[in-house]
């Protein structure tokens, strides 16, 4: 199978770039951006690529195979469902969409037409340090884990952040935390708690919630500690704690660490990582071309934990909304 691809949105969609052209013999063949002053950059960088502002002329090119959806937020939905419709794999950045109502319909339409495949691109899934993280702990004997998205960018809200008005610090930030989570334990929330504050953010544009911290119980009564920090003066970071019986493991600013508890004497070990790990982000892209190319290959990640990934993240912001608990109902 030839892959024959199409970028959506040329900021972050730089990367999608890097990493789809000539993998496996995988070609870019047109590039989407509405952005006026990065078009003439880009039809001067790349002379032999189709650069346009009109995204149809991808829909309706049915030589391309795969779209690369790396615009703002408020457009994934409706590229999703003209990628769906045109029969076109699809890469989409996340979120996949704004509201549980344009879940449905993705998740559904997917169900109609199987042989479209699609990916979030949740690159932690791919970081070397949280696989080593996985490897080591025993899901079993874990009961309290804490995941901090500290955002480090304030700046980045008051774009086109603020314009949305579906967009959120859950949608925008926790979602990694949720899914590496998610992905670490394979296991969903039952349910969960919020609460939020703008006292970073006040006196901007940016009028949402910009701290935010929620509370997920999983079963065997696992308690989860999720943070998304968009306010902070701070680097870009996924700090992250384990705690089960007999060993803590910690990615922090001091560094990656763990603590055994053996014969009633805690040891300390200094955990080697190259964190953040930015080489093997490209990882989730390459994995999924090549499921298009051969059936066999394991997705990173599947339709399910993605469709279940969202529906948490919604759940979190209706608990944030309403101020109670809110109990989580999956799209089984």
């Amino acid at each position: 199978m030839n892959i024959n691809s199409a970028i959506i949105g040329m900021g972050v969609g730089q990367k999608h770039f890097e990493a789809l052209e000539n993998y496996r013999g995988s070609k870019v063949k047109i590039i989407c951006e509405k952005d006026k002053k990065k078009l003439k950059k880009l039809k001067k960088k790349y002379p032999n690529k189709l650069i346009t502002s009109d995204e149809n002329k991808i829909f309706s090119d049915k030589k391309i195979n795969l779209v690369s959806i790396a615009s703002y937020d408020n457009f994934h939905y409706s590229q999703i469902l003209k990628s769906i419709n045109t029969n076109k794999n699809i890469i989409v950045e996340k979120p996949m969409c704004l509201n549980f109502k344009q879940l449905q319909k993705i998740y559904f339409s997917l169900k109609k037409n199987k042989k479209i495949k699609i990916t979030s691109n949740l690159v932690l899934r791919t970081n070397s340090l949280f696989l080593n993280f996985k490897k080591k702990i025993n899901r079993k004997k874990i009961f309290y884990i804490e995941a901090d998205y500290i955002w480090g960018r304030i700046h980045k809200l008051f774009g086109w952040r603020s314009k949305i008005s579906g967009y959120s610090i859950t949608l925008g930030a926790a979602i990694h935390m949720i899914d590496l989570v998610m992905w670490i334990l394979k296991l969903r929330p039952l349910s969960v708690q919020a609460f939020g504050n703008n006292i970073g953010t006040k006196k901007t544009i940016f009028k949402k919630k910009s701290m935010t911290v929620y509370i997920f119980k999983f079963p065997m009564n696992i308690l989860v500690k999720v943070s998304a920090n968009a306010a902070s003066t701070h680097d870009h970071f996924h700090e992250l704690k384990i705690f089960q019986k007999n060993l803590t493991l910690v990615n922090s600013n001091l560094g990656s660490y763990s603590y055994s508890n053996k014969k009633m004497k805690i040891k300390f070990e200094k955990i080697n990582s190259t964190y953040p790990d930015r080489k093997n982000r490209k990882k989730l892209i390459h994995n999924f071309i090549d499921t298009l190319i051969n059936k066999k290959t394991k997705p990173i990640i599947s339709l399910k934990e993605q469709i279940d990934l969202m529906t948490v993240c919604f759940a979190a912001d209706k608990a944030l909304k309403l101020k109670q608990k809110v109990n989580i109902k999956y799209l089984d």
